[in-house]
């Protein structure tokens, strides 16, 4: 769930002010990042009462949040939008709004503590919290041991980002609702959302330790563990929600599932390709850092599959070694390009991409707007052509 380079859903350029697409999610990132301030303020004048020093944790999270691109949030409110076939009316806007500043939180605690299993030293070009409060110890002079001061400042971190998710879903998200039924609907998915990445995290730790053997094979393996920890809160989750919210029924919502299930697996093998010729200063994250980090994705069960025995000895002694020499780490990046992985990995992203546009296109009780605006979305989850391929 590293999500290296989150899409953004305008173009660089940025948008005509005359465009209703690019006007309409303007006002609902601008509704959000007011929502997620006004939320953080009361949270850090609670804390302060507690003690002054408890208040860090507000600002610690507040600078993690920012450069965020908001991509869940954005599936969540054009599913809704495309319900209800309109432009959402302001009540319905900071209904969805609400429910995307509350998934933006989790995806903050879930990112918090993916830092900490996967030892990444750095977020969106920033120091990792956990390095960050680690450095904070060290230069306070503080006792006990940095490092593990710094994981448990980014586990609390983390746990709060999740409790205070759970109040901005309650806080009133249920009167602005179509119905309470709706309500409901959508409250289930949110539920669900953090059960299965729970999961989902759960499944990637054992599969990272060799544990995962219900699967036929390690690429039907590492499939299970996008499906069950990338696709429903990155894309599933929140597209369910928001539409459930707007009053979608039972139809719209399984065709939505169809489409997250190819946009999210998509996403996340983009993700793992991004490890290895991305661009590190556009990622924010070290390339090559799956492999030292040993992430058995996709990527690296088709590089297995196609290696000699030469080939597979290098893999074992590279993948999941944090100290691996430089020398080591890049031949295996050259392996997975020269042994066909990536052009494979790659071919998938654009054959499920396909499969989802069809999937829109055919999708004719959803409004042409919403539409449109989930097309964009997946095109720039699911784009390769910033990558070296």
């Amino acid at each position: 769930m590293t999500d290296s380079a989150e899409p953004a859903a305008s173009s660089a350029t940025g948008p005509s002010p005359r465009d209703p697409l690019h006007a309409l999610d303007a006002r609902l990132v601008s509704r959000m990042q007011q929502l997620l301030a006004e939320t953080l303020a009361g949270h850090r004048a609670a804390l302060t009462a507690i003690a002054p020093e408890s208040a860090t944790l507000v600002d610690a999270l507040t600078e993690f949040l920012d450069g965020g691109k908001l991509l869940r949030p954005r599936f969540c409110f054009w599913a809704g939008t495309a319900t209800l076939g309109r432009t959402p009316s302001e009540t319905e806007l900071d209904a969805l709004a609400r429910h995307g500043a509350a998934i933006e939180l989790v995806q903050a605690a879930a990112l918090l503590h993916d830092d900490v299993i996967d030892h990444s030293p750095t977020r969106r070009g920033r120091p990792a919290v956990h390095v960050a409060a680690a450095r904070r110890h060290a230069e306070q002079e503080l006792s006990g041991d940095s490092e593990d001061f710094g994981v448990a400042v980014a586990i609390v971190l983390g746990d709060l980002a999740l409790s205070w998710a759970e109040e901005l879903v309650g806080a009133g998200s249920a009167e602005a609702a179509t119905d309470q039924g709706a309500a409901r609907r959508a409250r289930g998915e949110f539920d669900r959302l953090r059960t299965e990445v729970m999961s989902g995290q759960f499944l990637d730790i054992l599969h990272q330790a060799g544990g995962f053997e219900s699967p036929a094979d390690p690429e039907a393996a590492a499939l299970a563990v996008i499906r069950w920890k990338t696709v429903p809160y990155s894309v599933l989750r929140p597209l369910r929600m928001g539409a459930a919210l707007m009053g979608a029924d039972d139809d719209q919502l399984e065709l939505l599932s169809q489409w997250a299930i190819e946009v999210g697996t998509a996403f996340q093998l983009r993700d793992d390709l991004l490890s290895v010729i991305g661009d590190a200063e556009a990622t924010g994250k070290p390339i090559g850092g799956d492999i030292t980090e040993g992430k058995r994705t996709v990527l690296l069960a088709r590089t297995s599959a196609a290696a000699d025995d030469a080939q597979r000895a290098l893999l074992a002694q590279t993948i999941g070694d944090p100290d691996a020499p430089v020398a080591d780490v890049t031949a295996v990046r050259e392996l997975m390009v020269s042994s066909g992985a990536v052009a494979s990995v790659a071919q998938e992203v654009r054959d499920r991409a396909g499969r989802a546009q069809q999937l829109l296109e055919a999708a004719e009780t959803f409004g042409t707007l919403g539409r449109s605006g989930l097309d964009l979305l997946a095109d720039s989850a699911t784009e390769l052509e910033s990558l070296r391929l």
